[in-house]
């Protein structure tokens, strides 16, 4: 989307739009590519007035904006109506011109190719063009079809085409015999992946083709030196591909962190293969304050904790604030309500809210509470939702936050 402009451009633009002769002309007082108002500029959604002046309008608009050439018209039009708006264009100029030179029947027809026989829609074509535009100087049946057909041959679904297309599009400037099906062979023969679980991971992952061999036999050795069986080693990429492409440094960084809470190697390598999206997660930002809130707050002693995590290793993806600290002084809440403990500082929101006070008797917080819904949550404490929500905001409202840390904090790092 277009950073909103200064005022005075905004009104320059309003007072004067750039006339027919002026294509090539900035606005006044701009350097040559600066984005004008967005006002006249046609944005992502907008639908073009009909006819030939609309047309001329919109590329009027697109050309002063984005300092397109006149002899490009037909085929900006033709990706505007596909669905390609002004900082598109603004990218595409800068980028890749090759594209505005192709002839506009060959342009028409690769569009056409890409939606009859993968079933993209305007919308994700207009996503693939913007990520990966080289992907409409490829030849449809010599260098695209051929792709199209390794990818059903590794189990990938007619209905899946879209998606190994929407995610990765570089994958498919690769070679088919010398690059693509080694890589496949490797993952079928390696991970021992039948067709149709190959099929999974590329749509899963399909940047998994842009791996060479030597890199993802790296990663496999890493995990088996972990004491993953070759079982589980294929479940574990399975679930979570991109540990073929993760730094082995990083990675190790990960399982330094389990050992060094008190994890032993069979549990190290039980986490792992349970989950191996823990290598996607920061220690610093994410394992270390979850870890400390589950000793400090859930748990009895770290050997009790060792035991949670090794029962429920996905804990460490379970956000703080958005689950685990309010549902677990919500808890706390309603066992001292059902206690008659109203005035404990425990059961109001931003108490202390340890379990495990010294010789208090509040029990274990069960982490089976940690992976159900919010009705569901509220249900087994017999609460209402609006109860929940209605603590959940006076918790974070009075009370400084335990931990901002989200299961969105990740470092894929690669």
């Amino acid at each position: 989307m277009l950073p909103g402009p200064p005022a005075a451009v905004a009104a320059a633009a309003a007072a004067a739009p750039p006339r027919p002769s002026q294509f090539h002309a900035a606005p006044p007082g701009f350097g040559a590519r600066q984005l004008p108002s967005r006002q006249g500029v046609p944005q992502r959604g907008a639908r073009p007035s009909g006819g030939r002046g609309g047309k001329e309008d919109v590329f009027q608009a697109l050309a002063s904006a984005c300092d397109l050439e006149p002899a490009w018209r037909p085929q900006v039009l033709l990706l505007h109506d596909l669905g390609l708006r002004s900082a598109d264009f603004q990218r595409l100029g800068d980028s890749r011109p090759e594209i505005f030179q192709m002839g506009i029947v060959t342009m028409r027809r690769k569009i056409k190719f890409f939606q009859d026989t993968i079933g993209l829609s305007n919308a994700e074509l207009t996503k693939v063009v913007v990520k990966f535009p080289r992907i409409l100087e490829y030849k449809s049946e010599r260098t695209i079809r051929p792709r199209l057909e390794f990818l059903r041959r590794c189990g990938v679904g007619q209905e899946d085409l879209a998606k190994v297309f929407i995610r990765a599009p570089m994958a498919l400037e690769l070679r088919v015999r010398d690059t693509l099906e080694p890589r496949a062979d490797f993952l079928r023969n390696v991970l021992s992946l039948s067709s149709g679980a190959l099929g999974k991971l590329i749509v899963r992952h399909p940047q998994v083709l842009t791996c060479t061999e030597d890199m993802m036999q790296q990663r496999v050795d890493f995990l088996l030196q972990q004491g993953l069986s070759q079982a589980e080693l294929g479940r574990a990429v399975l679930a979570h591909p991109q540990v073929l492409h993760y730094k082995i440094d990083s990675m190790q960084e990960r399982v330094n962190f389990l050992l060094s809470i008190g994890l032993d190697r069979q549990q190290v390598a039980s986490c792992v293969a349970r989950f191996p999206q823990l290598f996607s997660l920061n220690v610093e930002a994410n394992l270390g304050p979850k870890w400390r809130y589950l000793v400090d707050f859930l748990r009895a002693s770290p050997e009790e904790s060792v035991a949670t995590l090794c029962s429920y290793p996905a804990y460490f993806s379970l956000s703080l604030t958005n689950r685990v600290v309010p549902r677990h002084r919500f808890f706390l809440h309603m066992q001292a309500k059902s206690a008659g403990k109203q005035g404990s500082s425990s059961s109001k929101p931003g108490g202390g809210g340890s379990s495990k006070s010294g010789g208090g008797s509040e029990a274990i917080f069960p982490t089976n509470l940690l992976k159900c819904s919010d009705t569901q949550f509220c249900t087994q404490l017999g609460a209402t939702q609006a109860q929940y929500d209605s603590f959940r905001q006076q918790l974070f409202g009075v009370a400084a936050q335990p931990g901002s840390h989200s299961d969105s904090d990740s470092d894929d790092e690669r």
